[in-house]
């Protein structure tokens, strides 16, 4: 390994958060549009839709160690790294079209019945397989910004830049696709008027212009962070060869760090509430605020200040303080601003349904719970690669990859659980209708819609508090970690 330069170039910044745009354009189209694309648009069941992607997370449990273990053992030319990041786009792409491209003989046509089984064999194996490609891409990505420098500032700006980049791009292609692929209402076969996300003929385009942004913006960050290859780290010489025992040895190796443990238990119960609310976002937006496709565009274009907003000042608050503070006060503001308009519309509190002023008011909320949430996600990943320096000082092996699947295993487990409880709570207790007119559904159905949207959905996000709190790797013992392993080099 070559001796880096003391500062990571800006360039290699912006090409290392180009890759986000990947990523997050997957998980837009995938959390934002699965469920409603499959129940109101074709008619799969909820808990089957919910199931389908509940396997794929059993598939993550295998996959996301392997890869990477992989990763951090990978001997190559071209690195630890780079070789997953090129092999991951065109798989992921085509996973994805296919999701959102069932064959007719499935989904009943116009005018027939969708094959339950058949729909949900689909489903799941596709989700399966986008859930395999997309971690084999991002597991390596987060890995190499642990990697790409140990200074704590500059990886706080570096992951920063990857959170503006990526979650601006995603709030910007979420817009676009309710702005414009999605706009208006469609007509369908029975002579019902819905809003054209009801209807599965107007996604076809948006699914293509999503696999071709995932293909672009992946090999450009790809090549753009390809020059840092001889400055990053080699994988060890005397590592044990791989196992299926071995690699859950060492995953549960890493949780013997009571850092690690306490973060990612945090994670977990967090990334339920997310899911949550990731599988009832478009219900609530349609149904509960009766929102139409040109107003929820606008949650797509606030994330943009908010973004900017909040990963900015992330770095400026961790300088000021420990990063655990920004976490802790990320995650609290996310999880209050989040419900609070939902908890007063159910208290009587909110406008009126197509008030002047209820769209504003919605919109203030998001602002102000995606600032809360982006500050909080830089956070998190800059203390992960803390934990990668403090696991390298307590056992001598830099595991980049290990660290950062088994976070981005845990995130998948406990939102596909959120998915899971999400849909089997809009078949049996929300018991939610097929092919539901906005304006039409029943008043208890649309409270108990806002109750599970609402309080229910911050209940495990809340009780991710306490571990949070038990997070005790500060910056100064950070900067002490980094002092002992110089003088070691």
């Amino acid at each position: 390994m070559e001796t880096a330069p003391e500062r990571l170039p800006f360039r290699i910044k912006v090409a290392y958060g180009i890759g986000e745009m990947g990523e997050l354009v997957f998980l837009g189209m995938f959390n934002t549009f699965i469920v409603i694309y499959y129940n109101q648009a074709i008619g799969l069941s909820n808990s089957l839709i919910g199931t389908a992607i509940m396997l794929a997370m059993i598939g993550d449990a295998i996959s996301d160690p392997l890869v990477g273990m992989m990763s951090d053992r990978w001997h190559s030319r071209l690195g630890r790294r780079h070789p997953f990041l090129f092999a991951a786009p065109i798989p992921l792409a085509v996973s994805l079209y296919l999701i959102f491209s069932p064959p007719e003989l499935l989904t009943g046509g116009a005018a027939g019945e969708p094959n339950q089984v058949w729909l949900f064999a689909w489903l799941a194996v596709w989700t399966i397989s986008a859930r395999l490609f997309v971690t084999l891409y991002t597991i390596p990505h987060h890995a190499l910004g642990g990697e790409l420098t140990k200074d704590p500032n500059e990886r706080s700006q570096l992951f920063s830049i990857n959170a503006i980049i990526g979650y601006v791009s995603g709030a910007l292609f979420a817009f676009t696709v309710w702005g414009f692929f999605l706009a208006g209402e469609s007509v369908l076969a029975d002579g019902s008027v819905v809003p054209r996300h009801l209807d599965a003929s107007a996604y076809p385009p948006v699914v293509v212009t999503a696999c071709g942004i995932i293909l672009v913006m992946i090999y450009l960050s790809s090549l753009g962070t390809l020059g840092r290859v001889p400055y990053l780290s080699s994988p060890p010489e005397n590592q044990a060869r791989m196992s299926l025992l071995g690699f859950y040895r060492e995953l549960i190796g890493a949780f013997t760090n009571p850092n690690y443990a306490f973060l990612m238990i945090g994670f977990f119960l967090l990334m339920i509430s997310v899911g949550l609310s990731e599988t009832l976002s478009v219900f609530i937006a349609t149904y509960f605020w009766e929102l139409k496709p040109e107003q929820i565009k606008w949650f797509g274009l606030v994330l943009v200040p908010a973004v900017i907003i909040g990963a900015s000042a992330s770095p400026v608050l961790m300088r000021k303080f420990d990063r655990k503070s920004v976490l802790i006060g990320g995650l609290l503001g996310l999880m209050v601003f989040t419900q609070i308009p939902i908890d007063l519309r159910l208290l009587g509190l909110m406008p009126a349904n197509g008030s002047e002023i209820l769209l504003p008011l919605l919109l203030l909320s998001a602002l102000l719970g995606s600032i809360c949430a982006a500050a909080g996600a830089v956070a998190m990943m800059s203390m992960l690669g803390d934990i990668t320096d403090e696991n390298e000082f307590l056992i001598g092996l830099r595991q980049e990859g290990l660290i950062y699947s088994a976070r981005a295993f845990f995130a998948k487990a406990s939102n596909s659980a959120g998915h899971l409880v999400g849909g089997v709570m809009l078949d049996l207790y929300i018991v939610f209708p097929f092919d539901a007119v906005p304006g039409e559904v029943d008043s208890e159905v649309i409270w108990r819609l806002g109750l599970f949207g609402g309080p229910i959905m911050c209940i495990a996000g809340i009780c991710a508090l306490p571990f949070y709190a038990r997070y005790r790797l500060t910056r100064a013992r950070h900067r002490e970690i980094l002092n002992e392993l110089e003088r070691k080099t």
